[in-house]
């Protein structure tokens, strides 16, 4: 019996009224830690006398997929079986689903990256998830449905925030390990989780090894001298929307209006969340042909392009970035280009981590954004290139020495093989 059953259970025999009164005390959660650590320990001794671990990821979209140089150096480890399960977004329409699973299987075909259809002919030893959300991937795939397996989970984005969405989910609470980037997530664990953060290992953020090599495979942008411009946009436009940050309701056609202006000077790039069309879809105000015709005017421009997927090769080749998105307040700095960020004021949300990385980058309050793109960019008068310099220094650099990569394995290994 998992613990998704037995939660059921109890749900089912204990009466609404004492939950409530119980709930403060979180007697289910507290239960349901015990019985995990329990038999995470059962697991580990079990592992301990296995020659190779199968490791499975649950891929959900190529931008929440930052994993690339973790697989290939646990395909190189003697100790480590590395596989990948497509698990598009539950929330995401049929159509974007397919879209994603098209993108998916070529992108990780081309690397020779082993996808599983099913679990019939490979047992997970440790698991992968990218969300922490219980409605984003299919109750299938649940770490409650794979009670001898060793949950792991690493954050599809800079956490930057002091939501307790952020900390205190089922999945942060019961998980073997979880990889963050700082010492600050470490307190914020401390500060918001129900287990206080006892699973968090420090390891740095995944996407910082790509940018640490300097590789670059493919530039998706038109072959001439213009400026590059990522103009990135978030799906939370709903005012029921778990995150406030996005904007693209006030500044969708202004965009447009910019990307004709600066046709000479400027090459833009659309970066949407994966989830926004399907948002758009869903707006009394949008609706389908809207969203779709909006769209195909950044993909069929002389001076714009559109791009869904994975987004490294495009932050690496472009001159700098206009979004309204939590993540890439910190994720850009990676490259330490120019930033600016035109979402919604979030300082009384953010924990000190964010309110460094959003000063680091250039906001309305300080500038507006034609003269950013004009001054700051076009001109290269770029009075915070220090303050990004340092952040990244101070903040993004992995502990240790080593790549994040590695970081992490050595936790696995430490932690299963002590």
């Amino acid at each position: 019996m998992n613990l998704l059953t037995l939660k059921r259970i109890y749900h089912f025999i204990m009466p609404h009224a004492f939950r409530n009164a119980f709930g403060k005390l979180r007697i289910s959660d507290f239960l349901s830690i015990k019985v995990s650590n329990y038999r995470y320990a059962k697991t580990i001794k079990r592992l301990q006398n296995k020659k190779i671990l199968n490791v499975v990821f649950f891929a959900m979209d190529l931008s929440f997929w930052k994993f690339d140089l973790l697989f290939k150096k646990l395909q190189e480890h003697p100790k480590f079986e590395p596989y990948i399960v497509l698990a598009p977004h539950t929330q995401a329409t049929q159509e974007n689903k397919e879209l994603a699973i098209a993108r998916m299987k070529k992108y990780f075909g081309d690397r020779n990256y082993p996808i599983l259809k099913s679990f019939h002919d490979v047992v997970p030893d440790i698991l992968f998830y990218t969300q922490p959300y219980r409605n984003s991937i299919e109750n299938k795939f649940s770490f409650y449905n794979f009670p001898n397996a060793l949950p792991c989970y690493v954050p599809y984005a800079f956490w930057m925030s002091n939501y307790s969405w952020g900390y205190d989910m089922p999945l942060h609470n019961n998980a073997w390990k979880l990889f963050y980037p700082t010492e600050i997530h470490r307190e914020n664990f401390r500060q918001l989780s129900f287990n206080k953060g006892r699973n968090v290992c420090i390891t740095g953020y995944p996407l910082t090894d790509f940018f640490l090599n300097g590789e670059i495979i493919k530039s998706p942008w038109k072959k001439d001298s213009r400026k590059k411009i990522i103009w990135a946009s978030h799906h939370s436009i709903f005012s029921t929307d778990y995150s406030d940050c996005g904007v693209f309701l006030k500044i969708a056609e202004p965009m447009k209006m910019l990307a004709k202006k600066w046709n000479e000077k400027v090459q833009f790039a659309f970066k949407p969340h994966p989830l926004l069309k399907n948002s758009l879809y869903r707006h009394p105000e949008w609706g389908k042909k809207k969203t779709d015709d909006y769209y195909h005017f950044w993909e069929s421009s002389e001076n714009t392009i559109i791009t869904e997927g994975e987004y490294i090769d495009l932050f690496k080749t472009s001159d700098a970035i206009v979004h309204d998105c939590g993540s890439f307040t910190v994720e850009y700095l990676l490259t330490k280009k120019p930033a600016f960020y035109m979402g919604n004021e979030r300082n009384s949300i953010l924990c000190p981590f964010g309110q460094k990385a959003t000063q680091a980058n250039y906001t309305s309050h300080e500038i507006s954004l034609e003269e950013f793109i004009e001054r700051v960019v076009i001109q290269a008068d770029d009075p915070k290139q220090s303050i990004r310099t340092d952040f990244f220094d101070k903040y993004l650099l992995p502990p240790h020495g080593k790549s994040v990569a590695t970081n992490i394995i050595d936790c696995l290994i430490s932690g299963i093989f002590k």
